[in-house]
């Protein structure tokens, strides 16, 4: 059977391996069901996973997980379930959807702080990557106080031991890997003009769970200061850009696209 464009930026982009569902249709409700009322129902949630290679069954177990750790709750409408993100899940989903898809760095500048290794200070719960016990990358500046601060300007080469402490080895990885994916879904995505609703929305799903893997593990610091192969900017850059080609189905097109 010929594989579709479509089943070859899945393979792509799920590595041709089955995604941890929950964390998953984390990413579903985090893309399609933020506004206020949003519900999905578990057809649709079964037809878009289904899409993506999920078997049923791992998708109740990966609903009942979300349902116990108080991410998503559910109500009855008619003989059909449908679901929707809790206070709790909203917050969570609200206060990490401006790393996810924001298409330019998280931070335009980073200082460099040292401080008296003898001397506790308060910029221990200061945001940013310790390099050691009182060396600091933040892109914060603080206050300068007992402490010494210089910013790290852009074109500032850190020794590869300081950036490696930036972003560990295997976030870095997952870059690559990402990135080489996002190179790769482009000939097929090309192919495929008439994507329909719910192929739009699972390709989107995916980009969206591949980038928030990684963004949400990578510190709020400008670009040149991450090691010289973390792929984040491109992966961030090509995100946006087919996030906007293929804007986000409104869930009430998704659920009529199943009926």
């Amino acid at each position: 059977m010929q594989i579709t464009p479509f089943q070859t930026v899945v393979e792509r982009l799920t590595r041709d391996q089955t995604p941890r569902v929950w964390s998953l249709l984390i990413s579903v409700f985090g893309d399609l069901a933020q506004d206020p009322g949003a519900r999905v129902s578990g057809s649709l949630l079964r037809h878009m996973t289904e899409q993506i290679g999920i078997k049923p069954e791992a998708m109740r177990v990966a609903i009942h997980r979300l349902r116990k750790d108080g991410w998503i709750d559910s109500e009855r409408n008619g003989r059909n379930s449908v679901y929707f993100l809790t206070p709790t899940g909203l917050a969570q989903t609200t206060q990490a959807t401006p790393r996810i898809y924001a298409s330019g760095q998280p931070a335009k500048r980073a200082w460099f702080v040292m401080s008296n290794p003898g001397q506790p200070t308060a910029t221990e719960d200061r945001p940013g990557v310790w390099i050691t016990s009182n060396v600091l990358i933040t892109a914060s500046a603080p206050d300068r106080g007992q402490v010494f601060v210089t910013p790290i300007e852009n074109g500032t080469v850190l020794p590869p031991w300081m950036s490696a402490r930036i972003c560990d080895d295997a976030t870095v990885g997952m870059s690559q890997d990402f990135a080489a994916a996002l190179e790769d879904i482009g000939p097929s995505l090309d192919a495929a003009p008439g994507l329909s609703t719910l192929e739009i929305a699972a390709i989107r799903v995916l980009l969206v769970h591949g980038w928030r893997r990684i963004v949400l593990k990578a510190p709020v610091l400008p670009d040149h200061v991450f090691p010289e192969d973390w792929r984040g900017p491109f992966c961030r850059a090509r995100v946006a850009d087919l996030l906007a080609r293929y804007p986000r189905p409104h869930l009430d097109a998704l659920e009529a696209a199943i009926a």
